[in-house]
């Protein structure tokens, strides 16, 4: 796609005006175009208490969460707001290339973003404000308690911690703070900062209160004054981005404001023609912390669409409670409320869809059943014959998937898969029953856009599309396998605008994925397919030589076994020479006993015509939910030495078996 050479920032037709390769020029630039279109959506959210309606039970108040309809912000006013929020943190001491810990409104003001996932222990939370040394953290609800914890150990170099949520969200931790002995920073609710007047020279005192939010009766700013915009260059950093990974401590990748620039040029030149300027909404509920988040949710705004900010806990009805009066059981779920047509994600949260899908359609009466998947088995054969959808599979779509479609808002018609490898048959079935399903493949090194499908190419499985145009590619060669690059497979790498600068304060470990000629070792396995597009493999470090010689893929194989309905989280064990594959397993359904599991898992492999060295022989199950208990990342990959390492000692006496 790079035929002229490769991109290195938006482009015409779709950025004429954009005065400059940064981020500030690309907000600038979407406050004059767009001016008061809506821009940002999001909730209020309230409490709801529920207590025991009888007074015999046992005293207990159960906690949920009522939501407002969706609130909107013009473009004009987010601009305001995020110059507002820049120049109040020049007023509390910060400059021009200070760090500025987790939120993302300083681009105005020529400061570094710091990410970190609310996931996250507090040891890697500890390890970044060491190495990175933000001069202000930006906090919520979520975040505030980890926040208080480890300002309670030191707090020196930190000018102001910024904060969101209403007071009965955060008034614990406030208090926290404030007790603080010598403390050095202030506590400033954002409300409060962005009231900094144009032309202070001083900073907003803090109220030493926790303040949920800044006086109705105070008098707003002036929105429509102008702050004078620090602008960066293209080759400052932006972003220092750290990654939840799999193994070790977290590294920061550098992200210069052109690296982000080269990636949303790329995504407007793949996929802008797709998108619907006037009447897209996608709905934003991923960590901002996450490349893939980031990324897209600055080029979707970028482009004129409309962006709604939503929970992960609230995507579905189940957890808002319903309006006071309404008479309901339930409220309306972030993605009924909403209503988008466009929704990025990982592989996990689009196997829970499906499985929750799938739940459905299980409590249908058999004749209805049988309809339904002979509905998914004939759309899909229309479309791999014909290249697109047409006339017969819109009348599938509105006889039989209509109910499955409102499970996630009714209106979607583009969804983009990233963070690992989603499986076969997950990605066919919610192509089919819910919408286009866009594969794409990244890294937080090439700022999440290295390659993606695109609906003209119709529905294929098995590959992430060509790469994108910022970016060159190689395939280099993995010893010892059968990926060479004379085979067109191989090691991926890739040189170009997007790569990141390197790792912040890791020169070793820079240059252990980085060669002197700029070009960025993925630890990828890929296959270049004859039209051009690209397969991944696997990881080079997941590819295991068994005793027997044959190699594993085990993310590829992971993601099969992840098919079955009674199967939530998996992670293969095994390491070059063993004889076989072990596997520890988190069930679908507590209870589930090893004998059951491994039955299970073996049937899964014989409907996948899995090989005997790809068959699971032996299973440890373990019921904790993994999500919560360090053993996935946020983007939903799991970790493998953690997995290994809890379950040691019963995985070392299954290894005698065999």
């Amino acid at each position: 796609m790079a035929t002229q050479g490769l991109l290195d920032g938006p482009r015409p037709p779709y950025y004429d005006g954009l005065k400059g390769r940064t981020m500030a020029h690309l907000f600038e630039y979407m406050a004059d175009k767009f001016e008061d279109k809506e821009a940002m959506g999001w909730r209020d959210v309230h409490k709801v208490e529920k207590k025991p309606t009888n007074p015999e039970e046992r005293a207990k108040t159960w906690i949920t969460y009522e939501l407002s309809d969706y609130n909107w912000i013009s473009y004009r006013a987010v601009k305001a707001y995020a110059d507002r929020v820049g120049l109040g943190l020049t007023h509390h001491g910060l400059q021009k290339d200070d760090c500025v810990m987790i939120f993302a409104s300083c681009f105005s003001q020529s400061m570094t973003i710091v990410t970190a996932y609310d996931s996250m222990d507090e040891n890697s939370i500890q390890f970044i404000l060491g190495q990175a040394e933000p001069k202000a953290i930006f906090a919520d609800a979520n975040t505030l308690k980890v926040v208080s914890k480890l300002m309670k150990k030191g707090n020196q170099g930190i000018k102001a911690i910024v904060y969101t949520g209403q007071d009965w969200e955060v008034s614990e931790h406030i208090e926290i703070l404030e007790r603080i002995a010598n403390r050095q920073f202030e506590l400033i609710h954002i409300d409060e900062l962005k009231k900094t007047k144009v032309g202070s020279n001083s900073g907003n005192e803090s109220t030493g209160k926790g303040k949920n939010k800044a006086s109705e009766t105070e008098e707003e700013p002036d929105l429509h004054a102008v702050v004078k915009t620090v602008f960066p260059d293209p080759e400052d950093v932006a972003c220092i981005m750290y990654t939840s990974g799999s193994t070790g401590a977290p590294k920061g990748a550098q992200l210069t404001h052109g690296n982000l620039m080269a990636a949303i040029g790329s995504a407007s030149a793949m996929v802008g023609d797709d998108l619907e300027k006037d009447t897209d909404v996608l709905i934003s509920y991923l960590p901002m912390a996450h490349v893939l988040e980031f990324v897209i949710s600055h080029f979707v705004v970028s482009m004129g669409c409309r962006l709604g900010f939503a929970r992960a806990r609230t995507l579905m009805d189940d957890a808002v409670a319903p309006k006071a009066g309404s008479g309901k059981t339930k409220g309306l779920g972030d993605l009924k409320a909403l209503r988008p047509t466009l929704m990025a994600g990982v592989p996990t949260i689009w196997e829970r869809i499906r499985k929750g899908i799938l739940a459905e359609v299980n409590k249908m009466s058999f004749p209805l059943r049988t309809v339904f998947f002979a509905a998914l088995s004939t759309k899909w054969a229309i479309v791999q014959a014909t290249g697109s959808e047409n006339i017969v599979t819109n009348m599938i779509d509105s006889m039989v998937f209509s109910k499955a479609k409102e499970l996630v808002g009714g209106r979607l018609r583009l969804t983009l898969t990233g963070g690992a490898g989603i499986s076969d048959e997950t990605h066919r079935f919610l192509s089919m029953v819910m919408c286009y399903v866009i594969a794409g493949y990244g890294l937080t090194e090439v700022c999440g856009v290295a390659a993606v499908t695109m609906p003209k190419m119709g529905h294929r499985l098995r590959t992430v599309g060509p790469p994108a145009p910022s970016l060159e590619l190689k395939l280099v060669n993995v010893p010892d396998t059968e990926y060479t690059g004379d085979n067109d497979m191989g090691e991926i790498w890739f040189r170009g605008p997007a790569v990141m600068k390197g790792y912040f304060k890791l020169e070793e470990e820079t240059q252990k994925v980085m060669t002197g000629d700029g070009w960025f070792k993925t630890g990828d396995i890929g296959v270049m397919n004859p039209d051009g597009t690209l397969s991944i493999k696997d990881r080079v470090k997941n590819m295991v030589k068994l005793s027997h010689g044959e190699y594993v893929a085990l993310e590829k194989v992971e993601a099969i076994y992840r098919d079955s309905k009674d199967i939530k989280n998996i992670c293969i064990i095994a390491d070059s020479g063993c004889p076989c594959l072990l596997a520890v397993v988190e069930p679908a359904h507590a209870g589930a006993s090893e004998k059951d599991m491994l039955k299970i898992i073996k049937e899964q492999a014989k409907s996948a015509s899995l090989s005997k060295s790809e068959t699971i022989q032996g299973v440890v199950v373990d019921d904790e939910d993994w999500s919560s208990n360090g053993f996935m990342t946020s983007s939903g990959k799991v970790k493998r030495r953690e997995v290994r390492k809890a379950h040691a000692k019963v995985i070392d006496e299954l290894w005698k078996k065999f």
